[in-house]
């Protein structure tokens, strides 16, 4: 049952999200198909897509038919994210330790050796 929910869900985000929808349109093509061969029997299937898709259309004034065709037009489409429930919750039971810091006290009389610190240092044995 999990995984039919689950292809359910990816099939409603897939066509949501892409131009697959358009592939719903196919029976339109097909019966596009049917209407131009009533008209000429000689035109093949292959002549038809190039007709529609790749060339130039004929002037048989039914410009708002073809663009009902898939493909001919692109929608823009919205990006949904869907947020499901967790299925269970996760519990942290660390305890947290508090760590005790201790620094010393700040001297304001003590000045380190600068000879420590320079490039040229005397000579240590």
């Amino acid at each position: 049952m999990k995984k039919a929910l689950l292809y359910i869900i990816v099939t409603v985000i897939v066509a949501q999200n892409t131009e697959l929808d358009q592939l719903a349109k196919l029976p339109i093509l097909f019966q596009h198909f049917k209407e131009h061969r009533q008209r000429d029997s000689s035109v093949t299937l292959m002549q038809f897509l190039g007709m529609h898709y790749w060339g130039d259309d004929l002037n048989d004034n039914d410009n708002d038919r073809d663009m009902q065709l898939p493909f001919k037009k692109m929608d823009a489409h919205a990006t949904y994210v869907y947020l499901l429930p967790a299925l269970r919750v996760i519990e942290n039971d660390t305890q947290v330790k508090p760590v005790n810091n201790s620094f010393s006290e700040y001297r304001p009389d003590y000045f380190p050796d600068p000879a420590l610190s320079s490039l040229f240092r005397p000579p240590q044995a």
